[in-house]
C-alpha cells in the first residue's frame, strides 16, 4: 500500500512540472500555514491505523463465528461397484474461538447438516440418499505461521475437523422408494488449509472499512458411510463403501470485512473450487 501511494504521488508530481504548465492558468496559493496541515501524512497515518488495528486485534480474546456453507458438488472415490458418487447439501455451524499468545486461535464447532449422498451402483441402479437435519459439531486450530511486515502480507495455518450423522429420511433406487430405518449416514472430514491474507483500508466519508481478501491451497479428505437394505429383498445391499475425496488437494478464496476500526462484528465470504464447489457466507462477533 504505501509503495503504491509513493508511486502515485511520484507520477502526480511529475506531472505537475513537465504536463500542466502548459495548459495552467493562476490558482489560489493558500496561507502558509496550510504547509503544516495536515500535521500527519498519509503514509503515516496508514501505519499508525494499521499499529493500531494489530494491538486492537490482539485484545480480543474470544470469537463467535456463525458459518452458513452451501456445498453443491463433492466428488467421491470409493470402489469399482460405485460411479459417479458425490455429496452436496449445507452445514450450519457455530464456532467459538480463543486467542492464546495473539497468534493462535483453538475452536470448536456445533450446528447441523442437510446433506445428499448420490451414486451409481452395479451400472443398474441409481441411488439417491437424502439425509435429515442432523447434529454437526467439530473442531480446530488455526495460527500466524509467518508475518511479512515489508508487505503486509500474512500466512496463517488452519487444521478442523468435523463429523455429522443424521437420520436418513428418503431414499430412492432408480426412482423406487426404499424404507429403511436403520439407515447409515455417518460423515467425517478432515482439512488442513495454507493462506496468504493481506489487510487493506478502503476510506469512505464518515470512516473506513478494512478488507482482508486470502486465498491458498488446501488438503482434505473425507469418509462417507452411506449404506441401507431394500426390506423387499434383503441381498440388495447398496453402500457407498466409506467412500472418500476423489481430489484431496483444492484450493480457496475469500475476503473478511470490517466496518470500521472499532467494529465488533466482522463477515466474510469464501469459495473453494478444485476438492469440491462449495460457498461459506458468515460473520462473527469479536467479545
Amino acid at each position: 500500500m504505501k509503495q503504491l501511494q509513493i508511486l502515485f504521488f511520484a507520477i502526480l508530481l511529475l506531472a505537475s512540472i513537465f504536463i500542466i504548465p502548459d495548459y495552467s492558468y493562476p490558482a489560489t496559493a493558500g496561507n502558509p500555514l496550510d504547509i503544516d496541515v495536515p500535521p500527519n501524512s498519509s503514509i503515516l497515518r496508514q501505519e499508525v491505523v494499521d499499529k493500531t488495528l494489530e494491538e486492537y486485534e490482539q485484545i480480543v480474546k474470544i470469537k463467535a463465528a456463525l458459518d452458513l456453507e452451501f456445498v453443491f458438488d463433492k466428488d467421491l472415490n470409493t470402489t469399482s461397484e460405485v460411479t459417479n458418487a458425490e455429496l452436496k447439501g449445507q452445514w450450519c455451524m457455530l464456532k467459538l474461538g480463543t486467542t492464546i499468545f495473539d497468534r493462535v486461535e483453538p475452536y470448536i464447532k456445533v450446528g447441523t447438516s442437510k446433506l445428499t449422498a448420490e451414486w451409481r451402483q452395479n451400472g443398474t441402479h441409481d441411488i439417491e440418499v437424502r439425509a435429515d437435519y442432523g447434529l454437526a459439531w467439530g473442531g480446530g486450530i488455526k495460527g500466524i505461521i509467518w508475518e511479512f511486515e515489508d508487505w503486509g502480507i500474512r500466512l496463517t495455518g488452519d487444521i478442523q475437523y468435523r463429523t455429522t450423522g443424521p437420520d436418513a429420511e428418503n431414499i430412492t433406487s432408480t426412482n423406487m422408494s426404499v424404507d429403511d430405518p436403520v439407515a447409515d449416514f455417518d460423515i467425517e472430514e478432515w482439512q488442513t488449509a495454507i493462506l496468504l491474507s493481506k489487510k487493506f483500508e478502503l476510506p469512505l466519508k464518515l470512516q473506513s472499512i478494512y478488507i482482508v481478501p486470502y486465498t491458498g491451497a488446501t488438503f482434505s479428505d473425507s469418509t462417507v458411510d452411506v449404506r441401507f437394505t431394500n426390506p423387499r429383498d434383503s441381498e440388495q445391499n447398496w453402500t457407498l463403501y466409506k467412500a472418500n475425496n476423489k481430489n484431496l488437494y483444492g484450493f480457496l478464496i475469500g475476503c473478511d470485512i470490517m466496518p470500521s476500526l472499532t467494529s465488533y462484528f466482522i463477515y466474510s465470504i469464501e469459495l473453494r473450487l478444485a476438492s469440491e464447489f462449495a460457498l461459506t457466507l458468515g460473520g462473527a462477533m469479536k467479545f
